[in-house]
Parts: structure tokens; C-alpha cells; sequence
């Protein structure tokens, strides 16, 4: 079924120069979200739900099964288009973007979409519950703690709402675009940008605690694609981003201090995911590697080139490495030596981050397709239609699958 049907477009103003934010209205058409009281301790992590993007903050946990033998669509949820220029010529922005993961709390779904709105909706029915208006596209993908959502916005900012009611709590000036995605560890919360600054924020104000310039925005850098746009990963004190400059750096997660740096020779927007004693993380382009780095101290370890390069975060599993290509095709890696175990051909390059759930593996790419893989032997378990490419990545929830297109559809599999 289609629940939220589309409202009638808005026109943007182009503006010069700094943005001016017409933000901060929330609809609520279905009053409150009625959530659990949180039971998650003071890290955005779970092992019963998603509450961020990969799952924790080492970006290392993909959902819950079980999966049932065949999915299909149980409801559907119709977004608005945000009509606007891009460099001198009309855009429509819809859907979510990338990442754009959604996140889960109780029996609420939450995602950001780039039509400018933050939503809420009941899993259950995808009848909306609340819906949040940004100053600009929600890109990135939303956190989850102590029941506030934290969203990054294209509006320079970073929102934090109260989850029930989507009410704004405070925002979070950065200067430039935010698509990095937040993560809250050991009670901070954290989060890079195009600004080139990693920045380490208190989670209920909204206070800075300190900040750390990463680069990325030199000479020749594009405004929309540079500074830190990956989102940190963080766990035991160390904070991983890398950058437009093809750089891969290493925080003390307490401090905001410099502890290694390695290169990987160009644009790194995907995430790094970070294992007991290795770091895995792809580059553009320029330097079509995915590559592994020793945790403690950011030595190469092995590297494997595709000829154009990585947009997906891989998800590393039981020694394994999934992970979408730019060049068509999806693989699966040893851990220990980035050997390939086998590759999928996909119906288009993807830049969407898999999600390996109950030994199978959901993604989707630029094709109009989700498509299921078994994770030991890659072979096809089952393709579903969608409207839309996939940039986004889904969770998996108790079996049930959420994920959002860029031609303005969410969906609710299971």
C-alpha cells in the first residue's frame, strides 16, 4: 500500500552568499511518537535495533534477522520534491540521498530526505507521525540517543530534534555542507563536514567541546564534494575520516589530537569501518583502491583497485569484506589479505553501503532494483523492483527491511 502521498512542491529561493535558514517547522499529523525509554547506555549503539549509520560507531553491525525466505513490499511512503537550481539550472531533489540510512527506535522510523523534510514515521504502517522542514536537503543519515534525533542538513547545520515530538532542541553552525553523518560515543557526539573540521559536540546543548581542522578544502577543491564528508568512526579512544585531499586521519577521540595519518591518493568520502585491529575504507576515482591499514598505526596492510574507484562503506563480516563498486560490481574479500572470495556483476555501479544480515547481504545501485546475495557464494537470492536507484543504505530490523530511493519512495520490506 502507499501511505503519505505526495504534497505539492515548494520553490526555493537562490540565494548569494551565506544561506538563510526557513527552518524549524514541524507538522505533526500523528501527534507524538510513543517511545521506550532508552535503555542504550551513552553510545549511539544497539544490538536489538539501528540507531545510526552501520549500526555503532566502529560502523561494524548491520541489523537483525531473522530474514524471511522471500521479501516483499508491506507498505510505502511517497516524499515531496525540492525544486531548486543547481549551478544556473533547475534541480529536483528527492528521495534520500547518500547515505541516507534510516534509523529505528521502538516502532518508529526515521530518516532524512532530501526534499528538505526530517521524518517520523510508524514502522508498522508507514503512516507519518511527524515531519521536520530543514533549511536544505537532509543527505546524510540520522543518529539516534537518549531519544533525540541528530541530523545532518546541506544547510551548513547540524539539528537535533526531540524524537517524539520532532520538536527542535538546538543547531549546530558548521559553515559549510554537511553529508557526514553523526555518531555519539562514551556520551560525545561527533561529526566531519566540508568545512574540513572533525568536531566533537556536547550531545544534550549542543556545545562544541573542541575541533580539528582535517583539510580537504585546498586549491581545486569543489565546493559540495570537499572538506570530510565520510562519517567518523570512532571506538577504544581513536576517531577515523578521511578527506577530499586523499588523506586518512586518525583522532584521539578525547582530545581532538592527531595520532597518525595515512594516504589513500584521492577523495575518501566513504566511511572507514573499524575492526579489533585493522581499518577498512575505499578511495575515488584517482586512487581506485579499497584499502586496510593497521589500526595502531595507520601502515598499509593491503589494498585492492576496482579502476574506478569506491562511494560505499564496506561491511566486514566473519572475515569477510563486502563491498559495491563504481565499476558494476560487488565483492567479497578476505579480510586478512584482500584476496577476492568472489564478485557479483550489478546491474549498475552502486554507492550504496551493504547490509550483511542472517548470511545474506541487501543493497541496491543505480539500477532500480534490491537485490539479495547469498553472503558465502554471491550467488542471487532474489531481485526487487523499486522506484528509483539506491544510493541509501538499509537496515534490517527483526527481518524487516527499510529503505529509502532517490526518486522520493521509502519502503517497508519484510
Amino acid at each position: 500500500m502507499v501511505a503519505g502521498a505526495a504534497c505539492p512542491p515548494s520553490l526555493a529561493r537562490t540565494q548569494k552568499g551565506r544561506k538563510k535558514l526557513r527552518t524549524g517547522r514541524t507538522h505533526r499529523p500523528g501527534g507524538e511518537a510513543q517511545l521506550p525509554e532508552w535503555s542504550y547506555a551513552n553510545c549511539s549503539s544497539a544490538t536489538d535495533t539501528m540507531l545510526m549509520f552501520r549500526g555503532n560507531p566502529s560502523h561494524t553491525f548491520y541489523g537483525t534477522g531473522p530474514l524471511p525466505d522471500s521479501l516483499s513490499e508491506l507498505w510505502r511512503f511517497r516524499t515531496e520534491d525540492f525544486n531548486t537550481q543547481l549551478r544556473g539550472k533547475p534541480k529536483v531533489w528527492s528521495g534520500t540521498g547518500w547515505t541516507g540510512q534510516a534509523a529505528m527506535l521502538g516502532n518508529y522510523v526515521f530518516f532524512g530526505s532530501q526534499d528538505r523534510h526530517l521524518y517520523c514515521l510508524d514502522a508498522t504502517t508507514g503512516n507519518m507521525v511527524w515531519r521536520y522542514r530543514g533549511g536544505r536537503m537532509f543527505k546524510g543519515s540520522v543518529c539516534l540517543y537518549e531519544n533525540r534525533v541528530y541530523a545532518p542538513n546541506v544547510d551548513d547545520r547540524l539539528h537535533c530534534l526531540d524524537a517524539a515530538s520532532g520538536d527542535l532542541l538546538w543547531r549546530y553552525d558548521t559553515g559549510r555542507d554537511l553529508d557526514s553523518s553523526p555518531c555519539v560515543w562514551d556520551g560525545r557526539l561527533y561529526i566531519a563536514g566540508e568545512s574540513g573540521f572533525v568536531r566533537c559536540i556536547e550531545p544534550e546543548t549542543g556545545r562544541g567541546i573542541w575541533k580539528t581542522f582535517v583539510g580537504g578544502i585546498g586549491p581545486g577543491t569543489k565546493l559540495g564534494s570537499n572538506g570530510a564528508e565520510g562519517s567518523p568512526a570512532v571506538d577504544r579512544g581513536q576517531l577515523l575520516v578521511g578527506n577530499y585531499d586523499g588523506e586518512l586521519h586518525c583522532l584521539d577521540a578525547i582530545t581532538g589530537d592527531t595520532l597518525w595519518k595515512a594516504s589513500t591518493g584521492d577523495d575518501t568520502d566513504g566511511s572507514a569501518v573499524l575492526t579489533q585491529d585493522r581499518v577498512f575504507v575505499g578511495a575515488e576515482e584517482n586512487s581506485p583502491y579499497l584499502f586496510c591499514f593497521d589500526r595502531e598505526k595507520g601502515e598499509e596492510v593491503w589494498k585492492f583497485g576496482n579502476g574506478k574507484g569506491w562511494y560505499s562503506t564496506p561491511a566486514v563480516v566473519g572475515g569477510a569484506v563486502y563491498i559495491t563498486g563504481n565499476d558494476g560490481f560487488f565483492y567479497c574479500l578476505e579480510a586478512a589479505a584482500g584476496k577476492v572470495k568472489w564478485q557479483y556483476r550489478m546491474e549498475e555501479h552502486s554507492w550504496c553501503s551493504p547490509a550483511v544480515v542472517d548470511g545474506r547481504i541487501i543493497f541496491g545501485s543505480y539500477g532500480k532494483n534490491l537485490v539479495v546475495l547469498d553472503a558465502r557464494t554471491g550467488s542471487e537470492i532474489q531481485k526487487i523492483a523499486v522506484k528509483g536507484r539506491v544510493n541509501s543504505t538499509p537496515i534490517v530490523v527483526n527481518g524487516t527491511v527499510y529503505v529509502g530511493t532517490a526518486e522520493g519512495w521509502f519502503y517497508c520490506l519484510g
